[in-house]
């Protein structure tokens, strides 16, 4: 009986493998469009940045240089760690000296990252024993700390590259926001520590020569904003619509739309809108788009019709 058994079990699973008739069917190959595929793949941006990365603390070597981006950084670091004239810590360079363990209330060990400053030393606390904190806090994780190795980084792979823009949000040398244009080239002129919300300072002049400035983060991640991939292209987008008249181009760049653009023409002078009704007027298909800063536009058979920028 039990040789039986196990010549019939044998049986099944040969047919399971090669689909043979027993019901079961074999299961069938999923293959993607050309279109998911280039979903799937990473831009050329993506690509060139995929090395850009901030490395783990298992990574970090003592003498790791860290800039102090704002005074408030102060409140970050364990308080009895702080020295009498070290609250004013914005500006600052600090190294990484090594983590040390601490015993937490509850009786667990806690890693503390110990860092090196001209005149002592600050420990931030991690929330995490050592094995954990090792593989998960990154040297962009430390609140208001820049990573000037990265920096380095950026700046050796981006300086001297002719790109196009892709957002309208500059800044002049000093920080103030000015009038940006999207989808116009501009060559990379250095990379600087940034703010820190923004870790990255990308300066910039147009095709007049004209001076700007842009903040970057380092990731790639489509969570992230203010990516590379988000801020610049490494290639005209213009090549891509060679059906959009100079003149509607030349809106789009200013992030301006006119009666008579196309859906598309308006998604790329103000982005994807945060709301989106459809419907009909007697013969005529009505769309009907929202933005969150109260723009709205109104199309009529695709066309725009009436807004409100």
């Amino acid at each position: 009986m039990t040789r039986i058994l196990n010549i019939l079990l044998l049986s099944l699973s040969m047919c399971l493998m090669v689909g043979c008739h027993t019901g079961i069917e074999s299961t069938k190959t999923i293959t993607l469009s050309k279109s998911e595929r280039r979903q799937l793949e990473a831009s050329p941006e993506e690509k060139l940045m995929e090395g850009v990365k901030a490395p783990m603390l298992s990574e970090w070597r003592e003498g790791k240089r860290f800039l102090v981006s704002d005074n408030r950084a102060s409140l970050v670091f364990d308080p009895y760690s702080i020295a009498n004239g070290q609250e004013e810590l914005g500006g600052k360079v600090i190294e990484y000296a090594g983590v040390t363990l601490k015993t937490t209330p509850g009786g667990a060990d806690e890693a503390v990252i110990v860092f090196k400053t001209g005149d002592g030393s600050l420990q931030y606390s991690t929330g995490k024993n050592s094995k954990d904190a090792a593989v998960s806090i990154s040297s962009m994780d430390v609140p208001m700390l820049i990573d000037l190795e990265l920096v380095s980084r950026v700046k050796d792979l981006l300086v001297g590259r002719k790109v196009w823009t892709r957002s309208q949000l500059w800044y002049d040398r000093d920080g103030n926001k000015m009038d940006g244009r999207k989808f116009v080239p501009v060559e990379i002129v250095d990379v600087t520590p940034g703010t820190m919300v923004f870790p990255l300072k990308v300066d910039l002049t147009d095709e007049n020569g004209n001076p700007a400035m842009m903040y970057m983060n380092a990731g790639t991640a489509g969570i992230e904003s203010r990516t590379f991939q988000n801020l610049f292209s490494l290639s005209d987008p213009k090549d891509r619509y060679p059906s959009i008249h100079q003149d509607v181009w030349d809106l789009i760049q200013r992030g301006k739309v006119r009666v008579g653009m196309t859906k598309e023409e308006c998604k790329l002078a103000l982005g994807n809108p945060s709301d989106v009704n459809s419907g009909h007027d007697w013969n005529s298909t009505i769309d009907f788009w929202q933005y969150p800063n109260g723009s709205y536009l109104r199309f009529q058979d695709g066309l725009l019709v009436s807004f409100r920028n």
